[in-house]
């Protein structure tokens, strides 16, 4: 469930950029708006998974799944929580760092060009 939670996050991230960018330049500013989302989702997915895989070992996981608990919620957090899910969320969080910093200076480069046409 989280991890399907994560795709549609991406998807919802994929419609906005789509959007957003078919605004500003049209459909193939839009449509490489979302090329770019899938190739660093693609490679972001892959480079996190290798540091997941190095990090957490299966003996890991195995000795985490079958300890006994009397919690309802560690039994749901184990069913949900794989070395997938965890690379996932690495993902997210990579991602969401570097497009606020990417988009962010996209952002003051588009508010700083009407000023300087006026300039001119």
């Amino acid at each position: 469930m989280v991890s399907a939670f994560i795709f549609g996050l991406h998807a919802c991230a994929a419609i906005y950029a789509f959007i957003t960018r078919k605004r500003a330049g049209g459909v193939s500013e839009g449509l490489l708006a979302v090329a770019f989302l899938g190739i660093i989702f693609a490679v972001g997915w892959t480079i996190s998974t290798v540091c997941t895989n190095l990090l957490f070992t299966p003996e890991f996981f195995i000795k985490w799944y079958y300890r006994q608990t009397d919690s309802l919620f560690l039994r749901t957090l184990r069913k949900e929580l794989n070395r997938d899910t965890i690379s996932l969320l690495l993902l997210t969080f990579g991602e969401l760092g570097f497009y606020y910093f990417f988009l962010s200076g996209k952002e003051q480069e588009l508010q700083e060009l009407p000023t300087e046409e006026k300039k001119s």
